[in-house]
């Protein structure tokens, strides 16, 4: 199956899913908000004044450090105990998916002496969303989405915008282990991502962000961070709450949600293409009229169709594109032949 076919497909089967889901949960998930939760204040960590501007370091996106009291140690000491040693984020999204699990974070927590049942190695947990909106994340981070931006007059103001949020990234990092109550005396929480964000000259943010699973509105509703939003703020980390069924949809808008609502990059939904798009039914191609989804960074394009400018299916436009040239050509010919 190509990938073109594939790209429709599969926007038929989530778009489907979703109406499912609508029906079991008796939620109105189409037209839900992206962000379900955020923190009323940012929560500033100080660095040590001996060390350098934590802008001045650009290493990014390495996984060596998935443990809160790890990063804990290296941000007291001045980021010297932060090294990626080379380790960086899966480039592929097949690799990614095969190492994101609960039970892979649960078996590190249990290496490093937290007390971790069995059943918890052995059960894999996953959530689809997660895995689509780290991806997205991946693919924004490494400049290889910059397709999703529209082209618009003020271009070299998205750029500084975009330039300022890449340096301030200083580590992003799944299945996040943080111990509860009392260290390794109990399970730990794994937040879905932790991002850790320069802020100012010498000071960091914490952001936590959880994906809500679907399988927490068929538990009636019941979030695994449900009654430790206190105690997470209390460790310092900033919790942001979104909805995985945007996640399935379109993971690059759900990433621009958190980069807007945490203002590491507040004008980032002002330049995706396909913003307006506020409800899940209003993903729909401008051309062969289906579902649409955005699970890659081109899957959703713009096309010009008379005086209107519409979104449509990235194979929906090449064949327009391909239908327009044969028919010019075909002009062509018959003018010359006159």
């Amino acid at each position: 199956m190509s990938l073109d076919v594939q790209e429709i497909k599969s926007a038929i089967r989530i778009h489907d899913y979703i109406s499912q889901l609508e029906k079991l949960t008796k939620l109105t998930l189409k037209n839900s908000d992206i962000m379900l939760g955020a923190p009323k204040n940012k929560i500033v960590f100080d660095l040590p004044s001996h060390s350098k501007p934590c802008y001045e370091y650009v290493e990014q996106l390495y996984q060596e450090i998935g443990d809160r009291d790890l990063l804990m140690q290296a941000l007291r000491t001045g980021w010297h105990y932060i090294s990626s040693n080379g380790t960086t984020i899966p480039t592929s999204k097949e690799k990614y998916f095969q190492q994101l699990n609960t039970s892979q974070a649960f078996r590190v927590a249990k290496q490093r002496g937290y007390q971790v049942p069995e059943n918890f190695l052995s059960t894999k947990q996953f959530c689809y969303g997660q895995y689509e909106a780290y991806s997205a994340m991946h693919e924004i981070m490494h400049g290889k989405a910059l397709g999703i931006w529209s082209n618009q007059a003020n271009f070299s103001n998205f750029m500084y915008s975009y330039a300022k949020f890449y340096k301030a990234i200083k580590l992003i990092a799944p299945q996040f282990i943080v111990p509860s109550s009392s260290y390794q005396s109990s399970i730990p929480y794994i937040l879905d991502q932790l991002w850790v964000a320069s802020h100012n000259s010498n000071q960091v943010r914490l952001l936590g962000l959880e994906v809500a699973g679907e399988q927490h509105f068929l538990n009636g509703g019941h979030s695994k961070t449900l009654g430790s939003e206190k105690y997470l703020e209390k460790l310092g980390f900033e919790m942001y709450h979104v909805a995985s069924w945007w996640c399935r949809v379109d993971p690059y808008r759900v990433i621009c949600e958190f980069l807007k609502e945490s203002e590491i990059f507040p004008e980032a939904q002002n330049y995706l293409i396909g913003a307006e798009l506020d409800t899940i039914d209003k993903y729909v191609c401008g051309i062969c009229h289906r579902p649409m989804v955005r699970l890659g960074w081109d899957w959703i394009q713009q096309c010009q169709i008379g005086d209107r400018t519409v979104y449509a299916h990235k194979h929906c436009v090449a064949h327009k594109v391909a239908d327009k040239l044969s028919t010019r050509g075909r002009l062509d010919v018959q003018s010359q032949r006159c």
